[in-house]
């Protein structure tokens, strides 16, 4: 059966993973001095590696290799590879959130390892735990048996009281470099034997948006039975959903340039976008905007990658508040009415003649 290509091609060491290399420098660090903690935070967007780097240093701590860990071929690292490894145990908080749950992992933790040298517990979304499972997992996570570790994953570490925080070893994954992800992204075309535009993979890596899983997806869905993958396809692919299209129509519509917004605004819904998803999508956009002309680091604010902040900030420079402002008003209050017209589009359009021939 085919397996998609966050699965197939996920890193199997430490050196193979991507945009993450002050997280390796500290646990290969630690895993050299032997002063590996029993208790894990890894925080982070979706899709920067935070389950995949736990099952790494899951496998570090059972490989039975020499040299540095894991070395991704014993077998121990097969097993965890494959998730028929007994003492490795992943938890999807999401759907295993109650007390009862983690009653049954604290009666667990006193077995000690079956076919390994660590227990590993990784839980993914743990901030799903609800307020008694997380009271109820507190002195488990202070003082595990020996030989076991936790590892909490989760991409809304606020959510999470301060007494499950403050036991952990807290690290903070970022989102990857755009140039990464096209690297890597050309290593698997290659792989693969598809050609592929430097173009087409420098589309996908912005519209990934530091996530390398997102990525992945995308590029699943480009090389989908084919043998070249091209910018066109790309675009065509996605939808023109992208910040790209993003950018280009508000371009068009800072210059009132209505013939090229209308244009654009009927190419992105012949290309399937549903109109009031692609209105607030806009809106956000153009808050954003405001968010990088202003603010001297919009990264603390915006979830969006460095290259992807720039981009805004070239645009923002073109662009005065008060014409962000009404663009922002006027579709706002066109978005409201759309909710009960017939045709919503026709407002929306409506909405983009009327910026344009404002003064």
């Amino acid at each position: 059966m085919y397996q998609a290509l966050y699965r197939s091609f996920r890193p199997e060491t430490f050196d193979s993973l991507i945009g993450q290399e002050h997280i390796v420098r500290i646990l290969t660090g630690q895993l050299k001095a032997g002063t590996t903690g029993h208790a894990y935070l890894f925080c982070g967007t979706r899709g920067t590696g935070k389950t995949t780097t736990a099952r790494l240093l899951a496998k570090a701590l059972n490989c039975t290799a020499e040299g540095d860990k894991p070395c991704g071929q014993c077998a121990a690292c097969r097993a965890i590879a494959s998730g028929t490894f007994l003492d490795v145990v992943e938890i999807d908080a999401a759907s295993n959130n109650g007390v009862d749950d983690v009653r049954i992992l604290r009666e667990e933790v006193n077995f000690p390892p079956v076919e390994g040298k660590a227990k590993v517990y990784i839980i993914d979304e743990a901030h799903m735990l609800t307020p008694q499972a997380c009271n109820a997992l507190l002195k488990t996570l202070e003082e595990p048996p020996a030989g076991t570790v936790f590892i909490l994953a989760t991409t809304d570490p606020a959510k999470l009281p301060a007494t499950i925080l403050s036991r952990c070893i807290r690290l903070d994954f970022k989102r990857v470099p755009e140039s990464r992800i096209q690297q890597r992204f050309q290593q698997i075309c290659d792989q693969l034997k598809i050609e592929a535009e430097p173009e087409a993979l420098a589309l996908l890596a912005a519209n990934a948006d530091g996530s390398v899983r997102d990525g992945l997806s995308l590029l699943d869905r480009c090389t989908a039975g084919a043998s070249k993958i091209t910018r066109d396809d790309v675009l065509f692919l996605l939808g023109m959903s992208g910040l790209e299209v993003y950018l280009s129509i508000t371009s068009h519509l800072l210059a009132k340039d209505t013939g090229a917004v209308l244009s654009e605004f009927a190419q992105v819904l012949g290309e399937g976008k549903e109109v009031a998803r692609f209105t607030r999508d806009w809106i956000e956009h153009l808050r954003n905007l405001l968010i990088v002309k202003y603010v001297a680091k919009p990264e603390k604010l915006l979830n969006l990658s460095a290259e992807n902040i720039a981009r805004l900030k070239q645009q923002s420079q073109s662009a005065s508040t008060e014409a962000l402002r009404d663009a922002i008003t006027a579709l706002s209050k066109a978005l409201a009415d759309a909710r009960w017209a017939p045709r919503p589009r026709i407002i929306i359009e409506l909405a983009l003649i009327e910026l344009c021939a404002a003064k």
